[in-house]
C-alpha cells in the first residue's frame, strides 16, 4: 500500500467516524448519513476534495428545495420521489454537480420518511450535509508532501538522460545492440510517467505552491522526445564514419555538463563550430553520403534544442 492510499484510507476512516459521532452528539436524525457524506466527499487531493465538497453541498441545498416543493405540491408519496428525480437529475448535469446525485437524493428520502416538513427537519438535513462535508474538507487540510520523493525521481530521470547520452556517444564509435537503447528509453519513460503522476497530485495538494516541479518534469519529458528523435538520426550514421568521433565527443560532453554547474554555453559553441566544419566539407557525392550528412545536421538541431531546455532548467533555482 503506497503512502497516498494509506493516508486516504486512514483519513476516510477517522473523518467518517468523527462526523457520525458529532451528528449523534447533536441529536440529528439519520446521523449515519453524515458519515456516508464524508466518505463520498473525500478525494485523493486537497483541491479535488474542496471542489467536490462545494459541489455536493450545493447539490444538497438544491435537492432539498426541489424535494420540498415536489412533496408539498404532490404529497409525500413514493411516486413523487420519482418525479423529484426526473427534475433533479437533468438539473444536476446542467449545473455540473452530478456527483452529488446520490447523497443529495438520500437526504430527500429522509423528507419522504418524515412525511412532513418544518424548520427543524430542514436544519437536521442541512446539519448532516454541513458535518459530512466539513469533516471531509478538514481532513484534507493535511496532505502528505512528496517533494523529497519527487526530487529522488528527478535525480533518477537525470541519471537516465545522462546514461542515454553516453550511450549515444558510444554507438557512433562501436557496435551496440539496439535492445540496449530500448531498455534505457523504457526506463526513462517509466520514471517520467511516475514522477509526473506524483507531481500532479502534489500540485493539487499544495494549492498555494507554484507549478515549478511539474514544469521541470514537463521539460524533461520534452528532452526525452528529443532523445528519441536523435536516436533515429544517429542510426543513419555508420560506425565507420570518419568524423563520427567528433559527434560522439560533443554528445558525451553534453552529458557531462547536465548538472546546474555545467557549462552548456561552451557545449553550444562547440556544436556551432562542428556545424561550420561540416558546412565547409565538400558536398555529398552519393545518396548515402547525403543521408548521413542530413542526419548529422538533424542531430545537431535536436542537440541544440535539448541544450536550450537544459539551460532553462539549470538557470532557475530549484524551488519547492
Amino acid at each position: 500500500m503506497n503512502k497516498t492510499l494509506l493516508s486516504t484510507t486512514i483519513k476516510t476512516a477517522i473523518a467518517a467516524t468523527l462526523s457520525l459521532i458529532v451528528a449523534k452528539y447533536l441529536g440529528l436524525e439519520f446521523s449515519s448519513s453524515a458519515g456516508i457524506i464524508t466518505i463520498l466527499d473525500i478525494f485523493e487531493t486537497r483541491q479535488d476534495t474542496l471542489k467536490g465538497g462545494f459541489k455536493r453541498a450545493l447539490s444538497a441545498i438544491i435537492a432539498l428545495v426541489l424535494g420540498i416543493l415536489v412533496f408539498e405540491i404532490f404529497d409525500y408519496k413514493t411516486w413523487a420521489f420519482g418525479l423529484y428525480l426526473l427534475l433533479f437529475v437533468p438539473i444536476s448535469f446542467l449545473l455540473k454537480i452530478e456527483l452529488g446525485l446520490g447523497p443529495s437524493s438520500v437526504i430527500v428520502t429522509h423528507l419522504l420518511s418524515y412525511g412532513t416538513i418544518n424548520s427543524q427537519i430542514i436544519i437536521n438535513e442541512l446539519g448532516l450535509v454541513l458535518i459530512g462535508t466539513g469533516f471531509a474538507m478538514l481532513t484534507n487540510l493535511y496532505a502528505p508532501e512528496s517533494q523529497d520523493e519527487l526530487i529522488d525521481w528527478i535525480e533518477d530521470i537525470d541519471g537516465d538522460i545522462k546514461d542515454i547520452l553516453n550511450f549515444y556517444g558510444n554507438i557512433l564509435v562501436k557496435h551496440i545492440d539496439v535492445e540496449v537503447y530500448e531498455g534505457k528509453i523504457k526506463k526513462l519513460e517509466y520514471d517520467i510517467d511516475k514522477a509526473l503522476d506524483l507531481a500532479i497530485i502534489e500540485k493539487d495538494n499544495r494549492i498555494e505552491n507554484s507549478k515549478n516541479l511539474l514544469i521541470k518534469l514537463n521539460q524533461r519529458e520534452r528532452e526525452m522526445d528529443l532523445l528519441k528523435e536523435m536516436y533515429d538520426d544517429l542510426k543513419e550514421i555508420p560506425v565507420e564514419y570518419a568524423d563520427g568521433k567528433l559527434i560522439s565527443d560533443i554528445i558525451i560532453d553534453t552529458s557531462n555538463n547536465l548538472t546546474e554547474d555545467g557549462d552548456m554555453v561552451t557545449v553550444k559553441n562547440r556544436i556551432e563550430f562542428l556545424k561550420e566544419h561540416f558546412n565547409m566539407m565538400e558536398l555529398p557525392e552519393t545518396h548515402e553520403d547525403f543521408l548521413i550528412r542530413s542526419a548529422i545536421f538533424q542531430v545537431f538541431r535536436s542537440l541544440n534544442q535539448f541544450i536550450d531546455i537544459r539551460r532553462n532548467i539549470n538557470s532557475e533555482v530549484f524551488k519547492i
